[in-house]
């Protein structure tokens, strides 16, 4: 079983590069930020400048990728001077962040094609190893550089990938599934509660949810008991700084 996922997570962390690729070719104006792999699949951060993505623009990225893919490139490691890597990604202002914040006095570079990355890797040895079919760019959100929102939102594309599209097929099931059962849509067809532009993320609960919600908040409070736990209250209205560290802000 490690292999097998060591092999899976190395194709997500290859796919990533793939796909920061694929985007310099049609967004050559492009600065990059991180890819790593993630649970079920792999993003990478990006500064588009003007240019605003979505996902109508996904499908085009991921055809680019497979063609990408097709030419069987390999992915060459290097260790750099970390002067040498300044000047390699002179252009790329988060990279340089990156590299003044590495230790020692080298950096560990990725090429593949025309596209050359700051990675400690690992990756697979070529792009043939990559399932072609095993992989799909999901969607477009927003994400601060290095997870601070003191710094510049970034245009943050997640995909997924398995190590067969059977495997990809079925996660992709799940997910519909999943929104099929979004409390969201069960809780406005049953009459439960409602959300409005005036609290977002906020239910309103009408009274057939406040019947659900009062049985609940009684059988919370004696489970709570069982375990002698102490009652507390927190003010629900709180400082914007804190909505800005928890990421619900934005």
């Amino acid at each position: 079983m490690p292999n097998k996922i060591n092999k899976i997570e190395t194709i997500r962390h290859s796919l990533a590069h793939i796909m920061a690729t694929a985007v310099l070719e049609l967004y050559p104006k492009v600065k990059f930020g991180i890819g790593p792999s993630i649970e079920n699949g792999f993003y990478y951060d990006f500064d588009f400048g003007k240019v605003k993505l979505s996902d109508e623009d996904l499908p085009k990225i991921q055809k680019k990728m497979k063609e990408i893919i097709k030419q069987d490139g390999d992915f060459k490691k290097k260790d750099v001077s970390k002067i040498s890597a300044k000047k390699l990604f002179k252009d790329q202002p988060y990279k340089l962040e990156l590299i003044n914040n590495l230790p020692g006095k080298t950096a560990s570079i990725y090429e593949t094609g025309s596209f050359i990355d700051l990675c400690k890797g690992p990756h697979v040895k070529s792009s043939k190893e990559i399932p072609f079919k095993g992989f799909k760019l999901t969607r477009v959100a927003g994400a601060y550089w290095l997870g601070d929102e003191k710094n510049k939102m970034l245009t943050r594309i997640y995909g997924v990938a398995f190590e067969t599209s059977e495997e990809l097929q079925t996660h992709l099931k799940q997910i519909e599934e999943a929104k099929k059962r979004d409390h969201r849509k069960l809780g406005a067809k049953l009459d439960l509660f409602s959300f409005h532009e005036q609290a977002p993320g906020m239910p309103f609960f009408h009274p057939k949810g406040t019947i659900i919600y009062k049985e609940l908040w009684k059988f919370w409070e004696e489970v709570q008991k069982e375990f002698d736990y102490d009652f507390v209250l927190a003010p629900s209205m709180l400082d914007v700084s804190m909505w800005k560290q928890s990421g619900h802000y934005s």
